[in-house]
């Protein structure tokens, strides 16, 4: 089953010389010294730079993100989605899916920030530091869900180990606490109630919440009834 996803193929060489700096040209020779490198591959990479790097108005944070994304295992670029295949929808449970649920998940986010009223100004936009946050944070969750070697998988818990390489990261990198914290904070909380620090009562930090809506959006197994035409709405 095709993805519902896509991203605009690029026309000319001008789309390369625009969208790859000097961090995803790093990025994808590691990736192709790796072996894992092909046509999937490469059009999620592009759509992660498009619709979850570029959209970071921040220099510092994005540049922190992409170089983050140099030292993340890679399973993150490779494994599915759902361990057990019982969550996430079909084509998120193939090679790339853990990957793909990023992407997706930041392509819903801006959207998403006009229903969480904490970050709206009074014309109810969105703030673009909240977006900034949810968009550093959003991809940050996933990158350590499973480790390179070894059967090692971080099931619930794998937003927090994130967190810890981020902190870790970003500090030697350079970049504020603020910035820094705020992206951890909503990673380790990016699953919401099934994060292992939530309990009754927990209210959500508006970032955490941000990346948490689009974060369940996206992973609902139900999604295979739309996108297979077998809802029951016509």
């Amino acid at each position: 089953m095709p993805s519902p996803f896509s991203v605009d193929k690029p026309h000319d060489s001008r789309y390369r010389r625009r969208t790859q700096g000097d961090i995803l040209e790093t990025l994808i020779y590691r990736l192709k010294k790796s072996g894992i490198w092909n046509a999937d591959l490469e059009w999620r990479v592009r759509a992660l730079w498009k619709y979850g790097i570029e959209p970071i108005s921040d220099p510092r944070l994005r540049s922190t993100i992409e170089g983050f994304l140099l030292l993340v295992p890679l399973a993150f670029f490779t494994d599915h989605a759902s361990r057990s295949g019982n969550f996430h929808p079909p084509w998120q449970n193939v090679a790339h899916g853990t990957f793909l649920s990023i992407v997706e998940s930041c392509v819903l986010l801006p959207g998403w920030a006009r229903h969480v009223p904490e970050i709206l100004d009074a014309g109810k936009n969105p703030s673009q530091r909240a977006i900034d946050l949810g968009l550093a944070a959003t991809i940050v969750s996933d990158c350590w869900k499973k480790e390179d070697y070894g059967d090692i998988h971080h099931g619930t818990d794998h937003g927090r180990v994130a967190a810890e390489h981020w902190v870790r990261f970003a500090t030697s990198a350079g970049l504020d606490r603020d910035t820094i914290e705020r992206v951890a904070e909503a990673s380790v909380m990016h699953m919401g109630v099934y994060a292992p620090d939530w309990k009754q009562g927990t209210k959500l930090s508006p970032i955490a919440a941000l990346v948490n809506l689009p974060d369940v959006a996206t992973s609902l197994p139900q999604l295979r009834l739309i996108y297979r035409n077998a809802t029951v709405i016509r």
